[in-house]
């Protein structure tokens, strides 16, 4: 099989894969922009040189447990189609090759993110649950999210 590189990012004790190629940027957790009427899948926006990213709920979009954003926390910056998102990781692991496999029907995943796989693997003991970025937030959810912003004349 083909390997393809791989950046591992975890939410509580899950490990998660998305391709480098749709990561521009790992930055610590930093204040983000809360907005009362957001859509339901933003968490927030991150403002990066006077241009706001908005910040997706990964852990809402996987029907994960809210938590607090903590300053251990990671923000992973990434491309969809045209546009930018963001999204907060509890860390990142690494950037790694990995053997991209189909999913096996008999492995125990979590409800709800089964939608989003594109496959799995394995790396140091843990598996690997690998997305491919316009799958889990697809551009058109993506574009939904920035015209909601553009009609509550928040700062994108």
């Amino acid at each position: 099989m083909d390997q393809k590189t791989f950046i591992i990012f975890i939410l509580d004790d899950q490990h998660y894969a998305l391709s480098v190629k749709s990561v521009k940027s790992i930055i610590r957790s930093v204040q983000l922009t809360y907005l009362p009427d957001a859509p339901d899948l933003l968490f927030g926006l991150l403002n990066v040189g006077g241009t706001f990213i908005p910040v997706v709920n990964i852990r809402k979009q996987f029907d994960l447990p809210e938590k607090p954003v903590r300053v251990s926390d990671r923000i992973i910056i990434a491309r969809v189609g045209k546009y930018t998102i963001a999204f907060i990781a509890d860390a990142v692991e690494d950037v790694v090759a990995l053997e991209q496999k189909p999913i096996d029907q008999s492995v125990d995943i979590y409800p709800g993110i089964e939608k989003f796989l594109a496959g799995i693997s394995h790396y140091n003991d843990f598996s690997v649950l690998i997305y491919d970025i316009a799958t889990l937030f697809s551009e058109q959810t993506i574009k939904h999210i920035t015209d909601e912003l553009k009609q509550t004349e928040a700062p994108v």
